[in-house]
């Protein structure tokens, strides 16, 4: 866990004027307020120049706002500067956040002189005027933001390389802040924290030393936790025990009990905790941890949840490490028996910290205990066919020359294949099915479906085609069909611009390419700012970690565009394309990402129309083997079937950096006049033609049969 060291404790200082106990180390607004210093001219010009890069960025104008911010550091460093990287990392864009912080404390360094020079707002501190500090205290605010912001959107390592630099930094003494000095406070909490992730209990507890001024129970607070992280039960109970704010010990008495499944005494001592503190994120955490020991399994799943919707920077006071969480939330799927989801909340919690060694065993308990109901595993699988909607004693009657079926079968062995009519049709681990079936007269439509011990279940029903659907004899009852629910649209735009790897060169318009389709999709047509999930600069861990997220939030109803632009290869000696992310290394192919393995990610996904768009070289390589098919059919036919299909910008050939696909792309979406266009159509019409003239690439429209297509197409409806 880590906390957010100003917001901390101002919720302290909060719950202090509640019940009459401590107050916070920071000097007060009076000291600071004679800190102040003469206008710097300079400071102004450059804050007013991140604010308008703040603006580009948010309108879009990526390489506006670049130059932009630019140009604001160069004039003079500012926390409006810092608040243009929170932005980058808000866009999952960590290492581009990461490079303006560096270039900020490089501008800082470039100061002539040791004296107060720099004009500088604190970061973590509620004031809003700056002050003349030293570059050492300067280069420190900058490293404090940097280290939350690794925190908040980055992954362990991440973090632990920058909370590293800041913990180890040399503070030089501030003459004005002799006493209480709040950056000491500051680094030494970071020092506790780097201590802790270190296995070094002994060292953290030390950070954090007990008197009977102001913070003991802030420090108690932070000895509980490093206790929970040593197992060590009897010192966090005593460390509870000792503080003196009613409202805290009683929050702090809830999270002992409950990390150690003492459940009847965690909600006891929860009764007492303040309303405001209960709907942060960490509370939700320990409630989920009441359940696992309860076995409440979806209550447990459901606090999970809440949990992970209250984590966000700077508006809670602590957060759980996003590995344990994840954590956690495998275990309340592998007590619902959702083995394969139980299994996606683990890879994600390694993703964030491949050696989490909780993580590491559940699954290897989970899989060993999965091998234990395979061998007992007598029963069959359950079938619920869901497309179309027979029911008992009743015929489905269809004017199509195909129909689509659809279902879900469920065991807790898990579903090895479903087969329609003999032949074998999509399925996931989850136990999602669907596969089309020619139609000929009355059919008989036989679903079986066989389970990982080998079991086989059966569900038969007839669908009768019939040119107009008509009301059929008295046995037979016309079929209402279920009211589905309306799907939300997604989008994931990945953009890798910035390769560490100096082989592999860096790109100029990945990032805007991504927030011109962005803005297109949210000012016409039916996808929310919400909804449009930005991973600029991901490394190969945040993709297939935002792959996996994207599984526990899509729903079967919903909609998918993934659009990715940045390098690509091709190895023709072993037929095999690959994307390669930003920290790819051209000399070590097992840093790219194949093809297949996007792939198998999409294919996990439950959505009901999925687009893939690729601008990269080789990126035609993501097909099977099918192309561009000879007619669109009917709209309406294919908003029914469950449609996998893909835009590429080019064959197996190389594509410029400056792209004429995203161009004609971008225009196609911008330009169109019709309520639905499919995405075939927007290929054949505006696209193909238009870019194979003004470029040397063939652009490419294909199905993903690897990832279950079985029909239609993407259809983009126009607001």
């Amino acid at each position: 866990m880590k906390i957010n060291v100003m917001v901390m404790l101002l919720c302290l200082t909060a719950l202090v004027v509640k019940a009459g106990s401590i107050m916070h180390e920071f000097p007060s607004n009076a000291v600071f307020s004679s800190l102040n210093a003469p206008k710097v001219p300079e400071f102004d010009a450059a804050n007013k120049l991140a604010l308008q890069a703040q603006a580009e960025l948010t309108a879009g104008n990526k390489t506006m706002a670049d130059s932009l911010i630019n140009l604001s550091i160069k004039t003079y460093p500012t926390l409006e500067a810092m608040q243009y990287a929170l932005q980058l990392g808000r866009l999952s864009d960590i290492v581009g956040a990461n490079l303006i912080i560096q270039k900020i404390i490089n501008r800082t360094h470039a100061f002539e002189g040791d004296g107060e020079v720099v004009y500088v707002r604190p970061y973590y501190n509620t004031i809003q005027k700056p002050l003349m500090m030293t570059k050492n205290r300067a280069v420190f605010q900058w490293l404090v933001a940097a280290q939350d912001y690794n925190y908040s959107f980055g992954d362990r390592a991440a973090y632990v390389n920058v909370l590293q630099a800041t913990a180890m930094y040399k503070l030089e003494p501030f003459k004005a802040w002799s006493q209480n000095d709040p950056d000491v406070n500051v680094q030494r909490s970071l020092i506790g924290k780097l201590a802790l992730y270190s296995a070094d209990y002994q060292k953290a507890v030390s950070m954090f030393p007990l008197d009977n001024g102001n913070m003991r129970d802030y420090r108690l607070i932070e000895h509980i936790e490093i206790y929970q992280q040593a197992n060590d039960y009897a010192s966090a109970l005593k460390s509870a025990n000792e503080i003196g704010n009613k409202l805290i010990k009683a929050q702090q008495l809830y999270q002992v009990y409950a990390f150690w499944g003492e459940t009847d005494k965690a909600m006891e001592h929860y009764g007492k905790v303040d309303n405001y503190i209960k709907e942060q994120n960490l509370n939700f955490y320990y409630l989920a941890l009441v359940d696992l020991h309860k076995k409440n399994f979806a209550s447990a799943k459901q606090n999970i949840e809440n949990c992970l919707r209250l984590r966000d920077i700077g508006r809670i006071m602590r957060t759980v490490d996003k590995w344990m969480v994840y954590k956690a939330y495998g275990d309340a799927f592998a007590g619902l028996n959702e083995f394969d989801k139980a299994k996606d909340q683990y890879n994600i919690a390694l993703l964030y910290y491949p050696a989490y060694q909780p993580a590491i065993d559940a699954l290897a308990k989970l899989e060993s205990g999965h091998e234990q109901i395979i061998a007992a595993d007598k029963t069959p699988p359950e079938i619920n066919i869901t497309e179309p909607t027979p029911a008992r004693g009743l015929k489905v009657i269809t004017a199509g020359n195909n129909v689509m079926v659809k279902g879900l079968a469920t065991d807790p062995s898990g579903i090895k294949e479903v087969t329609v009519n003999g032949l074998k049709v999509y399925s996931q681990t989850s136990g999602a099915f669907w596969g089309d079936v020619a139609m000929t007269g009355i059919n008989k439509i036989t679903v079986t479906a066989t389970d990982m011990a080998g079991n086989k279940a059966q569900k038969t029903f007839e669908i009768e085609k019939q040119a107009t659907p008509q009301v059929a004899d008295k046995d037979i009852k016309p079929v209402v069909p279920v009211e589905e629910k309306e799907g939300k649209n997604y989008c994931l735009l990945i953009a890798a611009q910035n390769y560490t790897d100096s082989s592999i060169p860096s790109l100029e318009n990945p990032i805007a390419d991504a927030v011109k389709l962005k803005l297109v999709l949210k000012s016409q047509y039916n996808f929310t700012e919400s909804n449009i999930i930005p991973l600029y600069n991901p490394k190969t861990a945040d993709l297939k970690r935002q792959l996996l997220e994207l599984n526990n939030t899509i729903q079967p109803e919903d909609n998918l565009v993934i659009f990715y632009a940045g390098h690509g290869i091709w190895v023709d000696k072993e037929k095999k394309g690959y994307w390669l992310m930003t920290d790819a290394q051209y000399k070590d192919r097992n840093t790219w990402l194949p093809n297949k393995d996007v792939l198998d990610l999409i294919a996990k996904l439950p959505s009901r129309h999925t687009l893939l768009i690729t601008d990269a070289c080789f990126s035609g390589s993501v097909f099977k083997t099918r192309g561009l098919k000879d007619a669109p059919p009917a709209i309406r036919e294919m908003e029914n079937r469950i449609s996998r299909v893909a835009i590429t910008s080019g064959n197996d050939t190389e594509v410029p950096d400056e792209s004429v696909f995203m161009k004609y792309l971008v225009k196609a979406l911008s330009e169109n006049k019709e309520k639905y266009l499919t995405a075939q159509k927007m290929f054949i019409n505006q696209i193909l033609e238009a870019v194979m003239t003004e470029s040397k690439t063939e652009p490419r429209y294909g199905t993903l049969e690897l990832a279950g297509h079985v029909g239609g197409d993407f259809i983009f409806n126009k607001k």
